[in-house]
């Protein structure tokens, strides 16, 4: 409906009023600057043509740089059972969203509609109210101080509804990009993690790009099984003679992790893979580190001995699972889950993980 009422009315009501607008100038003409009577007449065109050519040109300019130039990602589809989302109107409403908080419950109509609504009528009345012969803005005190009140008006509340806007559970993730890392195990998401942190990059080339002293890991055709794989971590000169690569510190767990990763690469999914959000690496470390998979599933991987964890936003808040994590047995009586005393960085970063894994 919102969309229709944009694309179909009010273009076209737009047009009417310009139009309206234009006529009402050439009947009545344009209003008088204050001591216009003593300045010389100019024509209409072509000087304030031009000027008003140069004016629409800039504007059309910045509006073209700006599309060209500034991203604005596209967010996952609308979900009303998701309840880590957070909406919010543009800025210009936000003042009105703000104004709702003040008349809650039952008054709720009274900030959303009736007061809107006597704004709106008052500007309309304006012209009828206010007879006045006098011109000048110095000279118009109170309709000065009303503006200027609700300029102060507008601009608390615009500010305290972004002052007050909870933090999102989940970083904003650019869905106009390749996802394919959302369909990654919790093995393999940790894998990118170890991929980061062992600086594979300096030496290997992931899906293409300027050749380095190591090959590209998105060849399918340098693959081998994980085992080997993990001996070639340990000791990469005795599997591969004359290598230069130093034997990575990790352990065999994590190892199977990395090469867990590096198995799933291919050169379709190799940029997408690589651009996993850092929120969601860390906390596929954190679900790893503590062995989460060997009671749930998560993208069909690990034992469904407890409750899947895809889709959990749907099903919980952010504050049930928090809590759920410190005192498992107070939310879910029976729960033989142990309790996790993660620190709050560590928290907000596993459950940010889990939130975004989707059915």
């Amino acid at each position: 409906r919102f969309y229709g009422l944009h694309v179909l009315l009010l273009p076209p009501a737009t047009t009417l009023l310009i139009a309206l607008h234009v006529y009402l100038v050439r009947k009545h003409g344009v209003a008088p600057a204050i001591d216009d009577a003593s300045r010389p007449q100019k024509k209409f065109f072509p000087e304030q043509a031009f000027r008003d050519t140069v004016a629409v040109f800039i504007a059309f300019a910045i509006l073209f740089v700006m599309a060209v130039a500034v991203r604005v990602p596209l967010e996952q589809l609308a979900d009303p059972t998701d309840s880590s989302y957070i909406p919010r109107p543009e800025w210009y409403f936000l003042f009105l969203f703000q104004t709702l908080k003040l008349f809650p419950g039952p008054l709720e109509m009274v900030g959303a509609v009736v007061l809107p609504g006597l704004a709106v009528l008052v500007l309309l009345l304006v012209p009828f109210i206010d007879r006045g012969q006098v011109r000048r803005v110095t000279q118009r005190t109170f309709a000065a101080a009303v503006i200027v009140l609700a300029v102060l008006g507008w601009t608390g509340l615009t500010v305290a509804a972004v002052v007050t806007t909870p933090k999102p559970v989940v970083a904003a993730i650019d869905f106009s990009q390749p996802t394919d890392w959302i369909q990654l195990s919790p093995v393999e998401m940790a894998g990118i993690g170890y991929f980061r942190q062992e600086n594979c990059s300096s030496c290997h080339t992931v899906g293409g790009g300027k050749p380095k002293i190591g090959p590209d890991l998105a060849d399918g055709g340098i693959h081998k099984t994980g085992a080997w794989m993990i001996q070639h971590f340990k000791r990469p000169a005795a599997m591969v003679p004359g290598s230069a690569m130093p034997a990575i510190q990790l352990s065999d767990a994590q190892l199977n992790t990395l090469a867990a990763f590096l198995l799933k690469l291919n050169p379709r999914n190799a940029e997408a893979l690589q651009s996993a959000p850092d929120f969601t690496v860390e906390g596929a470390l954190i679900y790893q580190k503590n062995q989460c998979g060997s009671c749930h599933l998560v993208n069909g991987v690990g034992v469904k001995l407890g409750p899947p964890l895809n889709g959990l936003k749907r099903r919980r808040t952010e504050e049930w699972v928090v809590k759920h994590f410190r005192n498992p047995q107070a939310l879910s009586p029976g729960s033989i889950m142990p309790s996790y005393k993660f620190s709050p960085s560590d928290m907000q970063k596993i459950v940010s993980y889990l939130f975004v894994l989707q059915d």
